[in-house]
């Protein structure tokens, strides 16, 4: 089995660059780590679900650049908002500031949106079904 840290990402630091903009070079050594994260969860996910991220990206052009999307979208996520915050207030006279953490963000971690991989992958389905015997018995 392959190590994960040796994965190539989804996704370059150019194609975060192209929708944010130019990236310092301490923001693009982040995002490049950043990809990685976000390119393994999409692993993860894919596996879930019964299918291989990889080989997908490989078969199909379109699911490559869907995968693309979805790691670039993970990582701008964070660059446009860092600290996590769903609400902000600030106030210049008294010096109030106050904020309201999103809990799906606070930890500042990377993660792939669920409308980001929408359709994407078959969703595992464990489906039940009832059925009557008759015993004959009445």
């Amino acid at each position: 089995m392959s190590d994960p840290a040796a994965l190539a990402p989804f996704a370059e630091p150019d194609d975060v660059a192209a929708v944010w903009g130019e990236l310092t070079g301490d923001q693009e050594a982040l995002v490049e780590a950043w990809l990685g994260q976000a390119s393994n969860q999409l692993r993860m996910i894919a596996r879930q679900r019964g299918a291989d991220a990889d080989t997908l990206v490989e078969s199909d052009p379109l699911i490559g650049a869907i995968m693309r999307d979805a790691v670039v979208n993970s990582v701008k996520r964070v660059l446009m908002n860092p600290e996590g915050y769903r609400q902000l207030s600030r106030t210049k006279g008294p010096f109030t500031e106050s904020g309201t953490i999103d809990t799906a963000l606070s930890t500042g971690m990377i993660y792939i949106a669920p409308a980001d991989i929408a359709g994407l992958f078959p969703a595992s389905r464990q489906r039940f079904r009832s059925f009557r015997v008759n015993a004959g018995l009445m």
